[in-house]
């Protein structure tokens, strides 16, 4: 029944009046029966959350099984470099992305449970590998495409961000005890010596793993804004550079038949400049595919000792002062919280992977520190570029 407690509250302030109990003990707790009745309406008002709890682990699986896809598409075609077929940056990955976020954008939902705490951060943590396997799919983009998902993909992030620094300000987040007057109101409400060391500096590895994973999130959003500028130009640069290779080859053609071993090195050719001139692939051994690859690597380390920590902190009542679920999203923030975890470790193998693909050039530690002209000729084009007006 919804209003349970509000039903046993006014019995016993019945049973309470039939008995020579003073009036005024009889007054003062009839006053709390409005408390405990909105408490009652709130959690009626809160059974939805539930359902939209399973929402978001089945919007992550999504997520996951076509992060999964691109996976086997890289091993099967031997393309270690992980081309992006089934999770690119679009409209019905957004749709998904946005779901799989609901929770740590949710301003307004209690969440004081241990595994509803963690489950906020897990999800922060399984952004950034999304966000890491978008990059080869950038280049498939026009300009139109890419600048309309680019900007949509960080009005999303910066949302993402922005809601967590108000969740950690308001104590939605982080809301462990962190002062003596916290620590001793807990010890009269549940009746148990809870040590103040040990949650205050629990408190302190929370906001640490808010921040980093804060910092990873935003550096992700500069590379893919870098990466998109990049990607405008070093297109052009790779269609100019095959048709110079293609004349060069029709001028020494000599408009014979060619044997089976000349049209075996043409196709050899041909195939060779289209593999590597692939805008993907171009993208997928960039530099900023690399650093993306380090973060992803970073966050899949620091969400580990989130696990470990959780594990830890739910089998000592010590430092656990309130239930594993004590939300409105009850059981599914534990699904979600191992689904987004599975969701990290897989998201994370293509983005390390491709940091061995840019790797494994032979480069020079002068070409190292090169600045490239593609990273900052769009830049320079609309800055001395002209705008037409048109005025009638």
């Amino acid at each position: 029944m919804v209003f349970t407690n509000t039903l046993e509250y006014l019995d016993l302030m019945d049973r309470l009046n039939q008995t020579k109990t003073p009036d005024d003990v009889v007054r003062n707790l009839t006053r709390f029966k409005i408390s405990i009745y909105e408490s009652d309406l709130e959690k009626k008002y809160g059974e939805p959350l539930e359902v939209i709890g399973y929402y978001i682990l089945f919007a992550s699986l999504f997520c996951i099984i076509a992060m999964g896809f691109d996976l086997v598409h890289g091993f099967r075609s031997k393309k270690l470099w992980f081309p992006v077929k089934y999770f690119p940056l679009n409209a019905v990955t957004l749709a998904g992305i946005t779901v799989a976020m609901k929770l740590p954008v949710d301003l307004s939902g209690s969440m004081p449970g241990v595994v509803d705490q963690v489950a906020k951060l897990g999800s922060i943590a399984f952004m950034c590998p999304i966000m890491a396997n978008f990059l080869p799919s950038l280049a498939t983009m026009n300009s139109n495409e890419l600048l309309t998902n680019v900007i949509a993909l960080g009005v999303l992030v910066i949302t993402l961000v922005v809601n967590i620094c108000i969740q950690i300000s308001t104590s939605v987040v982080g809301n462990i005890p962190n002062n003596k007057f916290d620590i001793e109101l807990l010890k009269d409400v549940y009746d148990f010596e809870y040590e103040a060391t040990e949650l205050w500096s629990l408190n302190d590895q929370v906001m640490k793993t808010i921040a980093i994973l804060d910092v990873a999130l935003l550096l992700l959003l500069i590379i893919l804004v870098s990466s998109s500028l990049a990607i405008l130009k070093s297109k052009q640069i790779i269609e100019l550079k095959y048709q110079e290779v293609h004349e060069k080859d029709n001028l020494h053609s000599t408009g014979k038949l060619l044997t089976v071993e000349k049209l075996h090195q043409q196709v050899s050719k041909y195939w060779i400049m289209a593999g590597s001139g692939s805008p993907q692939f171009i993208s997928a051994c960039s530099v900023t595919t690399t650093a993306s690859g380090v973060i992803c690597v970073l966050t899949f380390l620091l969400h580990g000792l989130t696990v470990l920590w959780t594990i830890a902190l739910c089998a000592d009542p010590v430092t656990n002062p309130t239930k594993p679920y004590d939300s409105a999203y009850n059981r599914s923030t534990l699904g979600i919280f191992i689904v987004q975890s599975i969701g990290i470790i897989l998201g994370t193998v293509a983005p390390f992977v491709r940091c061995f693909a840019s790797l494994s050039f032979k480069l020079s530690i002068k070409s190292m520190f090169k600045v490239e002209k593609y990273w900052f000729q769009k830049l320079l084009e609309w800055k001395y570029g002209s705008i037409s007006l048109a005025i009638t």
